[in-house]
């Protein structure tokens, strides 16, 4: 049976097989069908020659959209967050020890010991070691929360304006740039210590 191929379907059709076919058909070898259609590398995808019938070419290189960069931006942030507070409620619970740690600093370290300092307040350390340990500790989350932001704010605006540009490559380089400098913003901080 003779195969045949229509540009405008896309699929064969077998003479004697199929009563109707398309009026763009062409004849296509039995070697063509199984090398592009049947069993075509996954590598590549499917174009048309001169003469209608179906070819494998490389795919067209990839070309992300702003939305996709800027998406890989705001994950690297959010997975550094993740990092250095676990879970939304480790950073309550590191918010909630700051504010008892400053109200017992304000108070020149004086009264009774608030529950969320008092925590801390094991292993040899005293008191006003851990009320002043954990407002170090928060004063380098905030420090680095802020540098989070302002990265990740300024880059994503930098890869909108060179995507409009058609600078893809150079756009890429900055979520790369972005990524990396997500990553150090955090390093020993918290639990990324």
């Amino acid at each position: 049976m003779q195969r045949y191929y229509s540009k405008t379907t896309g699929c064969t059709y077998l003479e004697g097989l199929h009563g109707h076919m398309p009026e763009d058909a062409v004849k296509i070898s039995e070697a063509r069908y199984q090398a592009v259609i049947a069993n075509p590398d996954s590598a590549k995808m499917r174009s048309h020659d001169a003469d209608r019938l179906p070819i494998l070419i490389d795919p067209p290189p990839y070309v992300p959209t702003a939305d996709e960069l800027c998406t890989r931006i705001d994950t690297a942030a959010d997975t550094a967050r993740a990092r250095v507070a676990v879970d939304p409620l480790r950073a309550v619970e590191y918010d909630r020890a700051r504010i008892a740690a400053e109200q017992f600093a304000a108070a020149g370290y004086q009264g009774d010991v608030p529950p969320m300092v008092a925590a801390w307040a094991i292993n040899g350390r005293t008191a006003q070691e851990a009320a002043d340990d954990i407002l170090h500790e928060a004063a380098q989350y905030t420090a680095a929360l802020i540098a989070l932001r302002e990265t990740r704010l300024a880059a994503k605006e930098q890869v909108r304006a060179l995507m409009r540009a058609g600078e893809v490559e150079q756009a890429q380089q900055v979520v790369e740039q972005t990524v990396a400098a997500i990553k150090a913003a955090v390093a020993g901080i918290g639990n990324a210590a």
